[in-house]
């Protein structure tokens, strides 16, 4: 484990969010390295996967704000967050092509990272 000791004897980390994450997935993702993930490129794995991380942040008390402003963005201001499930509609949208539908998801993530380090400037 990566991080340095607290007085109680316990390592503290460095938090990861979700979106962060996601950033880091698609990164690697325009490299041709999605494999790298995911195993499989199949929406499906890609819904659990962010499903699991947010299971994973819960069980261990991290609110993660962010994702939930991106996911209310995604509903509210992109009409993209159907309650079919985003994988099922990018699925459709992008023909059936896996890859696509999750760089289409991972495209909204970038967006809305970008947006949001917009409005911190006061741009």
């Amino acid at each position: 484990m990566n991080g340095a000791n607290t007085s109680d004897g316990q390592t503290s980390r460095s938090l990861v969010y979700l979106l962060d994450y996601l950033m880091r997935v698609r990164q690697d993702a325009l490299r041709g390295l999605l494999a790298m993930y995911l195993g499989n490129i199949d929406i499906n794995r890609m819904v659990a996967f962010t499903d699991g991380y947010r299971a994973c942040q819960s069980a261990n008390g991290i609110e993660d704000e962010e994702y939930g402003l991106f996911r209310d963005w995604l509903r509210d201001v992109k009409h993209e967050f159907p309650t079919e499930g985003w994988g099922e509609k990018y699925l459709r949208d992008c023909d059936g092509d896996h890859e696509r539908a999750i760089q289409k998801f991972l495209d909204f993530v970038a967006e809305f990272v970008a947006l949001r380090e917009r409005e911190k400037q006061g741009g």
